[in-house]
């Protein structure tokens, strides 16, 4: 039997009070319906080929008496996608709260775009296509909703269907240009984005197909998102990031959970995100093997005559690297993109405060492809003085000119990224290989690196 029975987007006009009325035995549910939307962002500025990047977005619409749920997904296609984790979402939909059109924030409750370009990444919201209370508009209604204010202009029709064009606008002018059809969603949305430096954008979408979901496939469906909105909260990745790093115990979480995601999201429109998860997870796998090799040959290594060059501060020699305890911290330094959590510097620069008087060393040591080039060095070190200037940095900062990184065990050669932390004893020898991101402590910031160099002193002492 067919899940879903499809229905064009114009020919059923049942309200939301008769769906209630039909649906015997529910006194919950009303009716479930997917949406799909195909969208895109174009440049108002430059060759559109190249500045254009399309998306498709599917909306399940929960329907219930007291409002109900909206569930989504974005599928992009070019410049650029966010991670998977973030490409689902449900939120809220409330009726009888007047008007309202869904909120488009950089959140993981609602639908978002990654755009890239050259070397910079940006999210852009998307509105969800639900608008509270639709049937209740008129040629009369104006409301305000945050710094937008929406006006209905006039009833138009729009693929075989009569809707409401309603204006959004600000102090600055047209924002948002959605047309509602009497059942309360947006078959159609126009919108002025602006992203990096001023760089603006069209963004529009359009609703090509509906399909009235059965029991079945509504009650398939619901679960699907609800076992994957639950798996978000339970690796701790609620907070939109534009790249995730999978430390040891998400992936343990990560790999326990993968085939329950597959196998749930089957015959739903979350199957093409459980593949991306699939993928991903491969991906993970591969790097965290890579990188767990390099490590396991690094511990125990004296770094001896790298050949940094210093770049800022007032002092920097290869002998500094035995003595004392040394933490070596190899990132871009790069002055642009300014992304956080900018390799985590500024937590690095706190633990330095804290037990730089305790004979603590931390070096920054930019590793830039770019200084394979003579040539280009002079540059490298304007933005890599730019970038600690920025960030205020009471460590000195080193460039890796000669490659040194390479001997350690480069992490980028296994999959994964900069930073890298290397602990060093205080013969010089490696006894912490940490590449990515640390998990971030409200009292101790790096909490995993602070406890390697507190126990380096506190053997020191002994």
């Amino acid at each position: 039997m067919t899940l879903f029975k499809k229905r064009k987007p114009g020919r059923v006009r049942l309200s939301l009070l008769l769906l209630i009325l039909l649906i015997a035995g529910n006194s919950h549910a009303t009716a479930a319906e997917l949406l799909t939307y195909a969208g895109q962002m174009v440049g108002d500025k430059g060759d559109p080929s190249v500045t254009t990047k399309r998306f498709t977005l599917a909306v399940i619409r929960d329907a219930m008496q007291d409002g109900g749920a909206i569930h989504w997904i974005v599928i992009e296609d070019g410049r650029g996608s966010i991670p998977w984790p973030y490409s689902y979402g449900s939120s809220q939909w409330l009726n009888g709260n007047g008007f309202n059109v869904q909120a488009s924030t950089a959140s993981p409750s609602n639908p978002n775009l990654l755009y890239h370009r050259e070397d910079l990444k940006s999210f852009v919201a998307v509105t969800l296509p639900q608008l509270t209370d639709g049937q209740k508009l008129n040629q009369d209604s104006v409301w305000k909703q945050g710094p937008i204010t929406y006006r209905v202009t006039e009833r138009q029709t729009v693929e075989g269907q009569p809707v409401w064009r309603v204006l959004g606008f600000t102090n600055f002018g047209a924002k948002r240009t959605i047309w509602v059809n009497d059942d309360g969603y947006i078959v159609r949305l126009r919108e002025n984005v602006t992203i990096g430096q001023g760089e603006r954008f069209e963004l529009e979408y359009d609703l090509k197909n509906v399909e009235l979901l059965d029991d079945t496939a509504r009650t398939k469906v619901v679960t699907a998102f609800d076992v994957f909105n639950k798996f978000r909260v339970k690796v701790e990745i609620e907070k939109l990031k534009k790249e995730i790093v999978w430390d040891e115990e998400q992936l343990a979480a990560f790999r326990e959970d993968v085939d329950r995601l597959v196998s749930v999201a089957s015959d739903t429109p979350l199957s093409a995100v459980a593949r991306s998860a699939q993928a991903d997870l491969r991906t993970q796998n591969g790097r965290s093997g890579g990188v767990a090799t390099l490590m396991a040959r690094a511990i125990g290594k004296v770094v001896e005559e790298p050949g940094f060059v210093l770049y800022r501060g007032s002092d920097y020699s290869d002998d500094l690297l035995t003595g004392n305890v040394t933490v070596l911290h190899f990132w871009e330094y790069r002055s642009s993109p300014l992304e956080q959590p900018y390799g985590q510097v500024g937590y690095l620069d706190f633990l330095y405060r804290k037990y730089k008087d305790q004979g603590v060393n931390v070096f920054g040591v930019v590793s830039n492809t770019l200084l394979e080039d003579p040539a280009q060095r002079s540059r490298v070190r304007v933005n890599a003085r730019k970038f600690a200037s920025f960030m205020n940095l009471s460590f000195p900062v080193v460039a890796d000119i000669k490659g040194y990184l390479g001997k350690i065990g480069d992490p980028r050669g296994a999959g994964a990224k900069l930073p890298l932390f290397i602990v060093l004893d205080s013969k010089g020898r490696i006894v912490h290989y940490k590449a990515g991101y640390y998990e971030v402590d409200r009292d101790l910031g790096l909490k995993s690196l602070d406890h390697a160099v507190l126990e380096l002193l506190e053997a020191k002492s002994e």
